[in-house]
């Protein structure tokens, strides 16, 4: 299923709040080590990387069915061996032996962690403009982008990548007749027609005007031709607006 323009927006919010959970724990790692206090999980258990507030957000990303789960997994890794050297100068600091290596080692490691975030954050803000404000799919340089990867994902999990291009009839049409506005709201039912008809893995893409392909992996073609089918039953039992023969 194609990611929207909303879900992209909340995915920027959610990841900044993950930042300033970031930031916080930053924060109290310092104020331990200048004034001292008990140390909880999120810092020094072995396995701190997984209790800290960030994890929540990274274990949510694991689970989506992203195109970026090589950052995703980036990130994870960078944010991992902060923690392990987070750990590390704790210990450090409770037994009075910081060298300036160690400083210097968790600070690349933070620095190395922040960077990471600030390029996934890019690349979100980059695959946002690749999105049609009017309804909210992906444009075709997003579909010119995607398709190498999408295919060879398909190769992995040896399947077939099929290609279904949809257009609205007459659309000019609707355009002449009722104008722009009701044009407008037209592409836009449709769309979210559309969306709710495809899968997780079908992909859906507004091509330019009133065309509309989708990208769906299957193991054959007949797989392919009944989810083609799915798809436009789904539009003809959902009138748009009242247009209807």
């Amino acid at each position: 299923m194609s990611i929207t323009i909303t879900e992209l927006d909340y995915s920027l919010s959610e990841l900044n709040v993950a930042i300033k959970d970031h930031y916080n724990w930053a924060a109290k790692l310092l104020r331990l080590g200048l004034i001292g206090g008990e140390a909880e999980n999120d810092i020094m258990n072995p396995r701190s990387h997984q209790h800290c507030r960030f994890s929540a957000w990274l274990t949510l990303r694991r689970e989506g069915n992203a195109l970026d789960r090589e950052m995703i997994r980036e990130i994870e890794n960078y944010h991992t061996l902060m923690h392990d050297v987070a750990r590390e100068l704790m210990q450090s600091i409770l037994i009075k032996s910081v060298t300036a290596e160690l400083l210097t080692l968790y600070s690349n490691s933070q620095q190395a962690f922040i960077d990471s975030l600030g390029r996934y954050k890019d690349y979100l803000f980059n695959y946002r403009n690749l999105h049609d404000a009017l309804t909210g799919l992906p444009l075709r340089h997003l579909l010119y982008q995607d398709f190498p990867i999408i295919q060879t994902q398909c190769k992995d999990m040896e399947q077939g990548l099929y290609v279904l291009i949809m257009d609205i009839d007459r659309f000019k049409l609707i355009n002449d007749t009722w104008g722009h506005n009701i044009g407008d709201d037209v592409l836009r039912t449709v769309a979210t027609t559309l969306r709710d008809a495809t899968r997780n893995n079908e992909r859906i893409y507004r091509f330019g005007g009133e065309e509309f392909i989708t990208l769906l992996n299957a193991p054959d073609d007949k797989s392919a031709q009944k989810a083609a089918s799915r798809m436009r039953l789904h539009l003809e039992r959902h009138p748009i607006m009242g247009f209807v023969e």
